[in-house]
């Protein structure tokens, strides 16, 4: 057995365990939940910084730049801000459809026991909740407790425990009522895990795991040697025909989305942004830019095998809106000696340089707004950081792309044209 197929044989049930757990995939799919608000947010902040972004703020009267802050700043207010909201439902929802349970009634079981701890502080004028719990700081705590309160909702319902109602009640009023000891069950230990956190030094479970989990996670995944990690594995799984992006940020995701959202925040109100490393950040100066470098190289390259030449022609027009299928099944990536160490070292040159560029100044913070994965280098740089210097390295990584990848190309171009030799013989 090849070292191939040992280090296969280890790595595909980890990747396997991974990519199919009940768990992970509840969470990925209830983040995305998430997405169709939060994109509309990004767009929202996007255009009402526009003038600011390209410039010519100054040139417009006031009363243009007070319209755009009143017109789409509130806007992040019910979308971007309580994305933890979607994303409770969302995990509670496919969790309990994969179980093959009630998941419309589990998700708003999900809702209810999250709002059942968030602290409500009261005064004269009732109970204000900070709009924060509902965004970048309840969203640990909201996915255990959508996961907690639905495994709770789905063995009861599971174990046949509910009120059973006559066949002639129409079927939407009985399974109404057939749902409520399952999830009275699940917001009553909700409601238990309240009050015990009234007697703690915290008070309520949301700022606990907020400031014992998440921010301690938050800043393990913040840092380089993470994102190195992060971004080193994805490529990995790659270059084994694992779907890295998908076992890799099943788990992290939840991570840098809490930062993204963290500069989000601050970003819409006027404040310094915290994190250089968002969700963002790895989708704009990573993962944006690599297959165009690679693309580039061939040009430069200019390949003699009719292999190389028939995949480069295939691979520079996608890879300028980033879609990397043709270069996957081109070169091709899975299980090509040639091609691991660029495949490997690019990516992680490139987030190195990103961060430093970002981490000194150089180049402004991600804002968190989301940007569309499909969006051409240069224009996705500028968008995400609200200045042009986000464009521009993202050009400084393209270039650096293309200097790691030319010599493996012209090699691997060389293997081809032998290849070719020998079959005309």
């Amino acid at each position: 057995m090849s070292f191939n197929d040992k280090l296969m044989e280890k790595m595909l049930p980890i990747a396997t365990w991974i990519s199919e757990n009940k768990y992970v995939i509840a969470v990925r799919d209830g983040c995305m939940l998430a997405f169709p608000p939060t994109m509309f947010a990004s767009i929202c902040i996007i255009l009402q910084n526009l003038p600011t972004t390209f410039g010519f703020a100054q040139f417009l009267p006031e009363a243009i730049l007070t319209f755009l802050n009143d017109f789409f700043g509130p806007v992040a207010n019910a979308t971007m801000n309580i994305s933890t909201l979607f994303m409770v439902f969302g995990i509670a929802y496919h969790l309990a459809k994969n179980y093959g349970k009630s998941s419309l009634y589990a998700g708003a079981i999900a809702i209810s026991s999250f709002m059942m701890l968030v602290p409500i502080t009261w005064g004269d004028n009732g109970g204000i909740i900070p709009l924060s719990k509902f965004g970048a700081e309840g969203m640990f705590i909201g996915m255990i407790v959508s996961v907690l309160s639905t495994e709770i909702f789905c063995r009861i319902e599971n174990a046949d425990i509910k009120i059973k109602m006559p066949a002639s009640v129409p079927p939407a009023i009985a399974k109404s009522f057939e749902t409520i000891i399952p999830g009275a069950a699940a917001l009553f230990v909700m409601n238990v895990i309240r009050y015990g956190f009234t007697f703690t030094e915290w008070g309520n479970a949301v700022d606990f795991v907020y400031k014992s989990l998440q921010i301690p996670l938050q800043g393990i995944g913040a840092s380089l040697p993470a994102i190195i990690l992060v971004v080193a594995l994805t490529q990995f799984f790659w270059w084994f025909g694992i779907h890295g992006t998908i076992v890799v940020n099943s788990v992290i995701e939840p991570i840098y989305a809490a930062l993204s959202l963290e500069n989000f925040t601050a970003f819409s109100n006027g404040q310094e942004l915290p994190n250089v490393l968002t969700s963002t950040f790895k989708g704009v100066f990573v993962d944006c830019g690599l297959v165009l470098g690679i693309a580039l190289a061939c040009i430069i390259l200019i390949a003699r095998s009719k292999r190389l030449k028939t995949t480069m022609r295939l691979l520079v027009a996608p890879a300028s809106f980033n879609i990397s299928e043709p270069l996957t099944f081109g070169l091709p990536i899975v299980l090509n000696p040639t091609i691991f160490i660029p495949w490997i070292l690019a990516p992680v040159v490139m987030v190195t340089i990103s961060y430093f560029a970002i981490s000194t100044g150089i180049v402004p913070k991600t804002n968190g707004a989301t940007i569309v994965w499909s969006t051409p280098v240069f224009l996705s740089g500028i968008l995400a950081t609200g200045s042009i210097r986000g464009g521009l390295l993202q050009i400084v990584n393209v270039i650096v792309g293309v200097c790691i990848w030319y010599p493996f190309l012209k090699l691997l171009d060389k293997q081809y044209l032998n290849e070719e030799k020998e079959l005309e013989n």
